[in-house]
């Protein structure tokens, strides 16, 4: 039976053979297999030698010293990082503040971890964003206090693939003594870094999104802006104590090289990715009941988010067998609640949960493209006619 294409690529990616080679070569009893934090040998030598070699990989990329990244298990714990660690270290240096702002469609990682420090007292404003699913620096500077100490906003959305001008945010932020994280998960070696030049404080850093491995990620935290970050996992000083536990070589390596391969070919990646969004846009965009979700223009081209009027949620990915993708994010689709990222954009339940996130990314096809348009051009003017007969049975 010939397996569905793969649309979910803002959930996770295949990984591309040249960040296996290295990741592979890190584990062989000939590679660099040791504890690179075992400082009397040859073998820690070189994992540790490894480890040093992607941490400037990514500094590379991103424009910073390799002094400011710190590596961690995925942007979920750098997210974690970045707002407890924070919030511990003002509040253990005397800093009174206990206000932070982000939005409504933020990853899961930086709302539940919102929602916790709420309930230990903390104060949370969440912006509704724009129906395109931007957040603008007017709606952040309108909700900064003299008690806030935190702004986190995604340099990009994770299912509408909208971008917010976060390093707009973050200087509008400087000028009130406020700190400025960002999530750039999905937008990693697209949008614009260059934190050298940027007043972004914290970028939590990832590589699943950009073919690279899973339970690997990293927190760059400029160090001009002398951010108090506590540490939130101890045992062994590693990371410059800002983080304990043996570093996985193989996967710090695999991150590099991600970020390596990101370097010399994300802009010819973004261009192809742009065409092939094109063709799939106008493929479908004749399909009674489409709805585009978020900005047309200022979006990722890898990412497309659609609802269609008049269909059962339900049916919409059981119907559209040949395509594997999802109904919003990866993390809260087990579940049937629609999604609150569509819900804050605007959307009924009903319309939420008749939408589908198209992501894709370095290894799909113009064939791949052509497989999802005839999946949606022929099954779902099906489900609007199913619609339609049991609105009127009704």
């Amino acid at each position: 039976m010939e397996k569905p294409v793969y649309f979910d690529y803002a959930a996770a990616t295949p990984t591309d053979p040249r960040v296996i080679d290295v990741m592979v070569s890190c584990l062989k009893q000939d590679g660099t297999f040791a504890n690179p934090h075992a400082k009397d040998h040859v073998y820690g030598w070189e994992a540790a030698e490894a480890v040093e070699k992607a941490r400037e990989e990514v500094s590379s990329l991103i424009g910073c010293s390799p002094m400011e990244v710190f590596f961690t298990s995925g942007a979920t714990e750098s997210n974690n990082l970045a707002i407890f660690g924070l919030a511990t270290g003002l509040k253990d240096s005397g800093d009174t503040r206990k206000h932070i702002v982000t939005s409504k469609i933020e990853h899961k990682a930086i709302l539940e971890a919102c929602e916790l420090l709420e309930k230990q007292g903390y104060k949370v404003t969440y912006l509704d964003p724009l129906k395109t699913g931007e957040i603008t620096v007017e709606m952040v500077e309108k909700a900064i206090t003299s008690d806030t100490f935190l702004v986190s906003v995604a340099q990009a959305n994770s299912v509408l693939g909208a971008i917010s001008n976060v390093h707009e945010i973050a200087s509008m932020c400087h000028t009130h003594k406020v700190f400025f994280h960002t999530d750039t998960a999905q937008s990693i070696g697209y949008e614009k870094m260059d934190y050298d030049k940027s007043d972004i404080d914290m970028v939590s850093l990832t590589c699943e999104k950009v073919c690279g491995p899973k339970g690997v990620g990293a927190l760059y935290v400029k160090k001009a802006s002398n951010v108090p970050l506590s540490a939130q996992i101890y045992g062994g000083g590693q990371e410059r104590g800002l983080r304990g536990g043996t570093v996985a070589t193989h996967e710090v390596a695999g991150l590099g090289k991600a970020f390596d391969i990101l370097k010399t070919e994300a802009k010819k990646d973004k261009e192809r990715f742009a065409k092939l969004r094109a063709r799939l846009l106008d493929g479908i965009r004749d399909v009674k009941g489409l709805i585009i979700n978020g900005s047309e223009t200022n979006n990722l081209p890898n990412i497309l988010s659609v609802s269609f009027e008049g269909v059962d949620g339900h049916m919409l990915l059981p119907t559209l067998s040949g395509i594997a993708a999802s109904t919003g994010s990866a993390c809260s689709s087990a579940n049937l609640k629609p999604s609150y990222i569509l819900k804050a954009i605007g959307h009924s339940d009903e319309l939420a949960r008749a939408s589908i996130r198209l992501s894709f990314g370095r290894f799909t096809t113009e064939e791949d493209i052509d497989r999802v348009i005839e999946e949606i051009t022929t099954k779902v003017p099906a489900l609007v006619e199913a619609g339609s007969m049991w609105n009127v049975k009704k």
